[in-house]
């Protein structure tokens, strides 16, 4: 590999964890009884179905209908906050599971290595396209992300099933 791609690509992976560290503080109003305190994955809408809503056109193309240029842009501002939210909200919960995950598998007798590398890199991925559908969504809006939007909720979705499973697991051996 030439050593300047690679330092472009870790410049690029260093400004991506850099903007998932920074951004907006949250609101005191989060809910408590969400994702990150629990570590699982909310039951009233799947990662992937909210992201496909949240980032789809459905809603600008209805507001657009309206012709009234500001309601069009406190829409794309409250959009883009909201996109961003779910980002940085599904990147903490991934963290948080990732983290459990890893305190329970200190403890587990039968870990298998290529199951833990394969969720290794299944967080790795999730956490740069976080990134990536952070920066995207600023610059360009929410509403031409849908298909990596909803990859990054599927991929959510996989590694927060892939704890139960291996709690499962240690349960077993115990």
């Amino acid at each position: 590999m030439n050593p300047s791609l690679a330092l472009a690509a870790a410049a690029v992976f260093a400004i991506v964890l850099l903007l998932l560290r920074t951004g907006d503080p949250e609101p005191a109003d989060r809910a408590t009884d969400g994702p990150s305190k629990s570590g699982a994955i909310p039951d009233q809408l799947e990662a992937t179905a909210l992201a496909e809503r949240i980032f789809s056109r459905e809603d600008q193309e209805f507001v657009a209908r309206l012709q009234s240029r500001r309601l069009q842009q406190l829409y794309l501002e409250e959009r883009r906050r909201v996109a961003v939210h779910w980002v940085r909200r599904t990147s903490e919960d991934v963290s948080g599971i990732m983290r459990k995950h890893r305190l329970s598998s200190r403890q587990s007798t039968n870990l298998n290595a290529a199951t833990e590398a394969k969720l290794f890199w299944q967080f790795v991925e999730l956490k740069f396209l976080c990134g990536v559908l952070q920066l995207l969504a600023r610059v360009s809006g929410p509403h031409v992300l849908v298909n990596l939007a909803a990859h990054t909720g599927t991929l959510y979705q996989r590694i927060g099933q892939a704890l139960p499973q291996i709690n499962a697991v240690d349960g077993t051996a115990s």
